[in-house]
């Protein structure tokens, strides 16, 4: 499947995009009109937003990104905990990692300058349909966890050399304190046939999977280790090619769906390479098999199940029942062992995971709370420790409802799509009934829950803010 012009990502564990929020701009004091615009001297909260009723508008801290260009997704993430939010501020000697205390915004580390690559000339003609400001993604590791900062453009070894295009890389320990350093750093070249449109980016826990459409694909750990020429993997004892439009790195190798092809594959479903495979994990109620019949290799069938999302060590996948109806399901990355289902599908592309030209609502990663019991990802809302899951926004003419965060109480936020001129409806959902309620119009929905905490992404008419709200006792 050809995905659109722009490097693609897969946005894990709190590595979050865009705002999501039914009121997108915030009312900051310092953009008030006949007011000089004062850049604060720390992070005070000088901006004005009205949250979800479990979160205080008065009480919190904010970062202004006055350097971004406009329709950038803001470049942040959320540690694994939920107790640290990292992000990336701009100075001449380059970009600069941040990493703060989620409730009171206490800064416990700083990166040295990294420099990104340049930007190519696609990038610079076309700004805003193409990512050009450096990624940060979480990598949840094993003992422990990293923050990775990327980006695409172009290089050169050295005077001597011509630039080229590459994916460049940094890594830093999430739990590191002080003037940090990266405890890695690589760059993977694309060949001359690559652009911007042709690169895959996978976070995952064993690092990053970086897939050019016309070589095979390159992993890079946070040690800065490279290990080049990853074309297939063995799932269930079955050579198959590896799936360029998802392919997740955990610490024992890649997740990634087999072939599928008419008239069968002996390698279809999914599963780590060399691994537990999907056949052995089926959720109650599912077929084992897909069944069809091509017109001219007759009769076929293929192990069922496809992943389609990604988060922290957690997979969702879509599954067919033997009814022929569908069911999505969480699995633990590491294992495959079943979490929990719902029996509704996963709307959107089957592979949407990736930061968007533009901040789009409806383009969203799943999402863990900071406890790790709830996930939800587009209309599906599950518990993880009761293993029951709900489908948000069915029936007649109800509207599409895509849940975006959700807090350690069982909160689900999310906004409806947009339907004439009254746009979309911010909505909090209960994880434990599946029951959804509207929130008023003027509301700011958190990207992203963090412990004690949630995380607004407003975009006003100069500046991006990342506003970070305390949650109320």
């Amino acid at each position: 499947m050809r995905i659109g012009k722009k490097v693609t990502v897969a946005l894990l564990a709190g590595a979050l995009v865009g705002t999501v929020s039914g009121c997108s701009s915030g009312s900051p004091k310092d953009d008030a009109p006949g007011t000089a615009a004062k850049k604060p001297t720390d992070v005070a909260l000088t901006s004005e937003i009205t949250p979800p009723p479990g979160f205080a508008s008065e009480k919190g801290w904010e970062v202004r990104a006055d350097w971004m260009p406009e329709g950038q997704p803001f470049p942040y993430a959320v540690s694994a905990k939920g107790d640290t939010i990292a992000y990336l501020d701009k100075t001449t000697q380059g970009y600069v990692l941040k990493v703060r205390e989620a409730m009171s915004g206490r800064l416990l580390s700083t990166s040295k300058p990294w420099k990104a690559p340049e930007l190519t000339e696609e990038q610079t003609e076309d700004p805003s349909g193409l990512l050009t400001v450096p990624r940060v993604s979480l990598i949840t590791g094993g003992e422990r966890e990293y923050f990775a900062v990327w980006a695409y453009g172009k290089k050169s070894k050295d005077q001597l050399h011509n630039t080229k295009e590459v994916i460049s890389a940094a890594f830093y320990p999430a739990d590191a304190s002080g003037d940090i350093g990266p405890s890695g750093t690589a760059d993977v070249g694309a060949s001359a046939e690559d652009s911007a449109t042709d690169v895959n980016v996978f976070p995952g826990a064993g690092g990053l999977v970086v897939i050019p459409r016309s070589e095979d694909a390159v992993l890079l750990s946070p040690e800065g280790k490279v290990t080049h020429g990853i074309a297939k993997v063995k799932l269930g004892g079955k050579p198959s090619d590896l799936d360029i439009n998802i392919a997740i790195p955990s610490p024992d190798g890649l997740v990634t769906n087999g072939k599928l092809e008419q008239g069968g594959s002996a390698s279809g479903g999914f599963g780590i390479d060399g691994g537990w495979h999907s056949t052995t994990v089926i959720p109650p109620g599912a077929s084992a098999v897909l069944k069809g019949e091509s017109a001219s290799t007759g009769p076929w069938e293929t192990p069922n199940g496809r992943i389609n999302s990604a988060t922290g060590n957690h997979l969702i996948a879509g599954w067919y029942t033997t009814a022929d109806s569908p069911m999505s399901a969480v699995h633990d990355l590491a294992t495959g062992k079943l979490r929990a289902t719902a029996s509704c599908e996963i709307h959107g592309t089957p592979y949407d995971l990736r930061a968007p030209e533009q901040a789009d609502p409806y383009e969203t990663p799943a999402s863990l709370s900071p406890n790790g019991q709830y996930l939800v990802k587009d209309r599906s809302v599950f518990n993880l420790k009761t293993g029951k899951g709900h489908c948000i926004g069915g029936g007649e003419d109800a509207k599409r409802i895509t849940l975006i965060s959700v807090g350690d109480d069982g909160t689900a936020y999310g906004l409806t799509e947009r339907s004439g001129p009254e746009g979309n409806m911010p909505v909090s959902v209960s994880a434990e009934t599946g029951a959804a309620e509207p929130l008023p119009v003027a509301t700011t929905t958190p990207d992203a829950v963090a412990k004690g905490a949630g995380v607004f992404i407003t975009y006003g008419s100069q500046y991006i803010r990342l506003i970070v709200l305390n949650a109320r006792n």
